[in-house]
């Protein structure tokens, strides 16, 4: 789709911005995201790169979910009103960058979403106990699985550096037996209510 762009020199042009990507046709596009390629256009006019931000949705047929981008600058509107996302039982939206890939991260190791944010819950509950700083930005992302550990790391506990998490998967399955019942459950159904399941949700609320 055309999508008008103007760079930081002022020229305004037009470029093709995919507005869905189905990645069980376009594998590469998984690549391309997590390298930060995807959506990267040149300028005509000074070459410079730019990585604008466009609404968009990703798709794998096979594995059955949807995610829908929300740009970072739309963040605080998806926050007062989430969108209504009709589809799949696994349709999500995510808001910037980072939560797309993390987002892809647990869908592609056939992980369920809530039980991921549950147990960041609790993991950043534990950190910012340790923690000095009492408003300490601290965030945590789930990585990757590594054999029978499930590995998270968090940012801002020191400048330029990332700390590691690492959880059994025997703790996953726990909270997987019951993550409906949590889901129910104050503080979680703040954050685990489809289509906005991130604890970046719950955590936002809780600083206005």
């Amino acid at each position: 789709m055309k999508k008008t762009i103007t760079c930081m020199c002022e020229h305004r042009f037009e470029a093709n911005i995919p507005d869905k990507v189905d990645l069980e046709k376009s594998p590469d596009t998984v690549a391309s995201i997590m390298d930060g390629t995807f959506m990267t256009v040149p300028c005509p006019s000074c070459g410079k790169v730019l990585k604008p931000e466009f609404p968009f949705t990703i798709v794998h047929g096979g594995q059955g979910w949807e995610i829908h981008f929300v740009p970072e600058l739309e963040r605080q509107e998806t926050m007062r009103r989430p969108p209504s996302v009709k589809g799949k039982r696994r349709a999500r939206v995510v808001i910037g960058y980072s939560e797309l890939l993390e987002k892809i991260k647990i869908f592609s190791e056939n992980l369920d979403d809530r039980v991921v944010e549950y147990l960041k819950y609790f993991i950043l509950s534990k950190v910012m106990e340790q923690t000095a700083e009492e408003e300490s930005d601290v965030d945590v992302y789930f990585q990757e699985r590594k054999g029978d550990d499930l590995e998270f790391h968090i940012h801002g506990l020191k400048s330029d550096e990332v700390g590691v998490f690492k959880l059994p998967m025997a703790s996953y399955q726990k909270a997987l037996a019951d993550i409906d019942r949590h889901a129910e459950e104050e503080p979680f159904r703040d954050f685990l209510t489809p289509p906005y399941v991130s604890l970046n949700r719950f955590y936002s609320w809780d600083d206005e």
